[in-house]
């Protein structure tokens, strides 16, 4: 209970909050990288290697929170390890199924939820998250493609954000612009059979950051810890959910389409 008393704390000062310290916040991130909404357009900038985060993002298990209370910027997220079986598979098969990135792109997420957007490029859309007085509806826009593992000749279908929109909207009593949290946000992933070929594994991730506002900056930092965890579970539950449903469903289509081809 001490956090939510913490919390409407907060939302209460966000409307009294003095003008010389939200111009000093201001100043603070004019200016500074953080400040700009990382966009690219040019798909040949993205590979499997291009991004710095992409392996660390990957490595990790469950979820990440780092807070930096001198700069005021706080950095969450969550990896989960996705292992689903699917009926009546093998290597051969699932693999021919991996190696249509289009075919795998379109059974990974809520099809009402996700948008092709031509050129290997996929628009997802994420649920209304709260974080603490800051509410967000991101939309990521995705490079997905399909390699070949050199070292076993198995497809490894991956996943990489190019594009975000967080699509912000701060509480009432706010006095500052939604572009001065400099919100940054980064979807990582790939999928290849399973070792017994009996199904598909693989791992997604994302990590977001921002700074925070000066209200927010006095939370004692497992009040912000548990706002994270929040979002982390909401995102990860729902990509697994997603993830199991379609792909059971795609690769049923798939493999008697396969079969029906055969016959005839």
């Amino acid at each position: 209970m001490k956090y939510l008393y913490l919390l409407f704390f907060a939302t209460i000062i966000a409307q009294r909050v003095a003008r010389h310290e939200t111009n000093a916040f201001m100043n603070n991130v004019v200016g500074s990288r953080a400040i700009s909404t990382r966009k690219c357009s040019s798909l040949a900038a993205y590979s499997s290697s291009s991004s710095k985060n992409r392996d660390k993002i990957l490595q990790r298990n469950g979820g990440h929170f780092e807070l930096n209370r001198f700069s005021g910027r706080v950095e969450f997220g969550s990896t989960v390890r996705l292992l689903t079986n699917l009926d009546n598979a093998d290597m051969v098969t699932v693999s021919d199924w991996l190696s249509d990135e289009r075919r795998v792109a379109l059974s990974i997420w809520d099809e009402k939820l996700i948008e092709d957007r031509g050129n290997n490029v996929y628009r997802l859309q994420l649920m209304t998250l709260q974080f603490v007085t800051i509410q967000l509806s991101p939309r990521v826009d995705n490079r997905m493609w399909t390699e070949i593992d050199q070292s076993n000749g198995v497809p490894v279908f991956k996943l990489q954000s190019i594009d975000f929109d967080p699509n912000i909207q701060l509480l009432p009593g706010m006095n500052i612009p939604a572009s001065a949290l400099g919100i940054d946000i980064e979807v990582v992933g790939e999928l290849r059979p399973s070792r017994d070929g009996k199904g598909v594994e693989g791992k997604i991730g994302f990590v977001t950051s921002g700074n925070l506002t000066p209200p927010m900056r006095l939370l004692p930092e497992p009040a912000l810890k548990t706002a994270s965890n929040v979002i982390c579970k909401t995102i990860s539950d729902f990509a697994i959910q997603s993830f199991q449903k379609g792909a059971r469903l795609k690769y049923r289509e798939f493999r008697m389409k396969s079969v029906e081809q055969h016959k005839s």
